[in-house]
């Protein structure tokens, strides 16, 4: 039986919840005996029960329920196999695998409350050592992972996000879609995902005719007050998966700033609806969209304004071979390739 920290079931879905989601849809698929552990907190989707099989365990939810109900729960049936895709493991449960999507509380602290920094950092500098292995989303987190934890390389797994190919999802024509004058940017409001930069760049760079379209949650160092105002900005928040789909099959482009990420989903959602990608050349991003995105650096708001300008107004000469690649680079993120790796992985060191 394998036992799956499923907390991620209760929380509203980003990517790391649709990351551990898609590998669970398909890790059933494999194994029987699949055991999804959560706090007695209501589900995301109330359907989750006819496809998983669900043990809510204790009886609060959190970080308590994470460090002290689940192994305690764990204890109680003989320290079984755990395997925690998002968020934190146990602290010292040594017969699990655990998931760092990034080391960005490492390369940028200044974005990060003290107390989260201590509490992940503490989490990561014990289970690196304790736990039998860590699994991460790119070879750019692998080796961040190394550089700042000092563990050995072997013991890092990558197990890359994956988009679940929608062969029926609705493409617009490049000659429809470039009637269209929505700029489209997916991320939570914060800092690392670059969407100011963005914003205050649009403004400044004279296109006219066009609306930027911000899709995600609001962080905590955002505010979208001064942009209010300004008819050429929309903040959508919070999007149902359906309506984030009707953006990417809307938008003239996808725009995905960001200035750190362990993998970045969205260009790859955008690529399956056929939308050109417009992308930060930092961290992993370039590793992840290949040759399918026309790159800009995060920080040079002239040469962003610059790209984006060239992408607009040489659509259909640059946006056929973006669209092409996109297509193509989507082959190389099968969900089943990933789970069968992991599962090499477990088996190899016999657990």
């Amino acid at each position: 039986m394998i036992y799956i920290n499923a907390r991620f079931l209760t929380q509203r879905k980003t990517g790391v919840q649709q990351y551990a989601l898609v590998l669970c849809r398909e890790l059933v698929k494999h194994v029987p005996d699949v055991c999804f552990l959560t706090p007695n907190s209501e589900l995301i989707d109330s359907t989750l029960k006819s496809e998983f099989n669900i043990l809510p365990i204790g009886r609060r939810n959190g970080h308590f329920w994470e460090q002290i109900e689940l192994p305690r729960f764990l204890k109680s049936i003989g320290n079984p196999m755990l395997l925690c895709f998002t968020g934190l493991s146990p602290l010292f449960y040594k017969n699990c695998y655990f998931t760092i999507h990034d080391m960005s509380l490492y390369a940028f602290p200044k974005w990060f409350r003290f107390a989260y920094r201590a509490m992940y950092k503490l989490n990561y500098a014990v289970q690196s050592k304790f736990a039998r292995g860590i699994f991460t989303v790119s070879e750019f987190s692998k080796t961040e992972i190394i550089k700042y934890l000092s563990v050995d390389p072997n013991k890092v797994t990558v197990l890359r996000n994956s988009i679940v190919r929608d062969m029926e999802c609705q493409k617009l024509e490049l000659t429809e879609r470039a009637l269209k004058n929505e700029i489209l940017l997916v991320g939570t409001l914060e800092p690392r995902k670059n969407i100011e930069f963005v914003i205050n760049a649009f403004l400044t760079s004279g296109i006219k005719n066009y609306k930027l379209v911000v899709v995600g949650g609001m962080g905590s160092a955002f505010s979208k007050i001064s942009y209010s105002q300004n008819e050429n900005i929309v903040f959508c928040g919070y999007l149902s998966d359906e309506e984030l789909e009707k953006k990417y099959h809307d938008a003239l482009l996808f725009v995905y700033p960001s200035l750190y990420e362990g993998f970045g989903l969205p260009p790859l959602e955008a690529m399956q609806y056929g939308c050109p990608v417009l992308a930060s050349n930092r961290a992993s991003i370039p590793e992840v969209c290949g040759d399918a995105a026309y790159y800009f650096d995060p920080e040079n708001a002239s040469e962003f304004s610059e790209k984006l300008c060239e992408l607009i107004e040489h659509y259909e000469e640059l946006s056929p071979a973006l669209v092409r690649n996109g297509y193509l680079r989507l082959e190389q993120f099968d969900v089943h390739v990933v789970v069968s790796k992991m599962l090499d992985v477990i088996s190899e060191r016999k657990i």
